[in-house]
């Protein structure tokens, strides 16, 4: 009866040999190309390398200020925000009018991200002090920056990257900090999912490369007003965690670095139909606001004469600057900078 069971024993050709070698020898090529790759202009044309913290829009900031880091050097003013700093401030224009005013040149970045509260911007600014060292952060606050349960990104603070960059060490942190060939396979594994192909598009265009994601046109349909109500106002300050929040990020001050306070602009109605929200603003919001930042010596830059100057037609809806506007007030904010060039000596 013969056997089912084959007696011949399996050959490895020369060829399979050869191939499986040839494999191996092209791993290191590929990563020295995406090493490479990711250093120079070739980078930009590609999907911006991971750094596996959930977000299109923070991987492809994050790559940019390294970029920018590599080509100048030196980094002297960072912003961070909500999607108030996102939209509203665009870093060239801060350098254009730095430089018209006082001759001198200024590097700056625009690291705000949409939905972001005051806890998590200090946990990536402390993180970005490592990393970038700024010689000044400053951060656009909004009242909904220290009570928002409606939209918030705090998932980005617990980001190998963040994490790493804070002094919790780990494998993935070490690598997303280190390698881009470890960053672009992180990339390439969400970008083979069609849907993050568009999911990617949508959050990281229109985006410049200082940073800066300008708002176009007119908001349709026109958001409601949720977060700078009376009743929210009333409230920033109800649990004692809000305020500790706020020192939280004055305290990154102890690291070697200059911190100011930027009001946010938002819209104010001709007619004064939202008179209330503005009282509950300067009398249940603001005044606990300044005691603070006046006890730790911190800047504070109003804003809200110049955001009753901008016409409606600037502004893409009740809270964010469209692009004329933010050219507006980024001119501003040029001009305030260089009144205050002590910052940056």
């Amino acid at each position: 009866m013969p056997s089912i069971f084959s007696r011949e024993t399996l050959v490895v050709s020369k060829p399979s040999l050869r191939g499986i070698l040839y494999f191996l020898l092209s791993i290191p090529l590929v990563v020295l190309a995406a090493e490479i790759a990711a250093r120079t202009p070739i980078g930009t044309r590609l999907p911006a390398p991971s750094v596996n913290a959930n977000s299109f829009l923070f991987d492809a900031k994050i790559y940019r200020i390294e970029s920018q880091l590599r080509r100048d050097g030196t980094l002297d003013c960072l912003f961070l925000g909500s999607s108030v700093a996102n939209s509203d401030i665009d870093p060239d224009l801060v350098e254009q009018v730095y430089r018209a005013q006082t001759g001198e040149t200024i590097r700056c970045f625009n690291l705000g991200m949409p939905a972001m509260t005051i806890d998590t911007a200090a946990a990536i600014a402390d993180a970005a002090i490592t990393r970038f060292h700024p010689k000044v952060v400053i951060y656009a606050i909004l009242p909904r920056d220290v009570h928002d349960a409606i939209a918030n990104v705090d998932f980005l603070a617990s980001a190998d990257w963040v994490k790493f960059n804070r002094g919790v060490p780990s494998l993935d942190g070490w690598l997303v900090n280190r390698s881009y060939a470890y960053r672009y396979l992180l990339a390439w594994r969400y970008w083979l999912q069609i849907p993050n192909r568009t999911k990617m598009e949508a959050e990281t265009h229109p985006l410049t490369a200082k940073g800066y994601q300008p708002a176009q046109g007119f908001r349709e349909p026109y958001i409601e007003n949720l977060t700078l109500t009376p009743a929210r106002l009333r409230e920033a300050w109800s649990d004692p965690s809000q305020a500790q929040s706020v020192r939280n990020f004055l305290a990154l001050q102890q690291r070697d670095v200059k911190i100011v306070f930027l009001e946010g602009p938002a819209y104010h109605e001709p007619d004064s139909s939202d008179a209330e929200t503005w009282r509950a603003y300067d009398e249940e919001y603001l005044p606990t606001l300044i005691r603070i930042l006046d006890e730790n010596q911190i800047p504070f830059w109003r804003t809200q004469r110049l955001a009753i100057q901008i016409p409606k037609a600037h502004w893409y809806d009740w809270l964010h600057l469209n692009s004329d506007g933010a050219a507006t007030f980024s001119r501003w904010l040029g001009d305030t900078l260089a009144a205050n060039a002590w910052l940056f000596k």
